[in-house]
């Protein structure tokens, strides 16, 4: 195909150009906030968590939950996309650890390894503060 100027349609020029725009991207989340690098290790009763689940809900409004995965006592938030970290401020915590536990009767039943009140970050009383520049050592403890 010819182009209006002479020559050849510059059809990999464009292409190029498609694939540059889009990769700039991001989240495509046109509400999306900056998260910083958010870590660190949680405790039950002084000890480490082996295994579980984390959630940061941030208290301000405009910003979006963090979540991570807790092996060996240690996590990392991720917001948008894996281990992005977190919104910076002060959020309400959530932990979540469970087990199968066979009852009398041969059938599975679930059972909390951290108290219930610790799944809601609503009920949970735990509070941790993100730092502007994110912290790779953040400490939830929960007596």
């Amino acid at each position: 195909m010819k182009n209006p100027v002479g020559g050849r349609c510059p059809s990999r020029l464009l292409l190029s150009l498609a694939a540059v725009a889009l990769s700039g991207c991001g989240s495509g989340d046109p509400y999306a906030v900056k998260t910083v690098p958010a870590a660190g290790s949680v405790t039950y009763q002084g000890k480490p968590l082996s295994t579980g689940t984390i959630m940061f809900q941030p208290v301000n409004p405009e910003g979006r939950p963090a979540s991570g995965v807790i092996e060996d006592g240690k996590f990392t938030l991720t917001t948008y996309s894996e281990g992005d970290g977190a919104v910076t401020g002060k959020h309400k915590v959530a932990v979540v650890v469970t087990s199968d536990v066979k009852t009398k009767d041969g059938d599975t039943t679930l059972k909390y390894i951290v108290p219930q009140k610790y799944v809601s970050p609503e009920t949970s009383g735990v509070e941790v503060d993100v730092p502007e520049g994110g912290s790779e050592e953040l400490k939830v403890d929960i007596k």
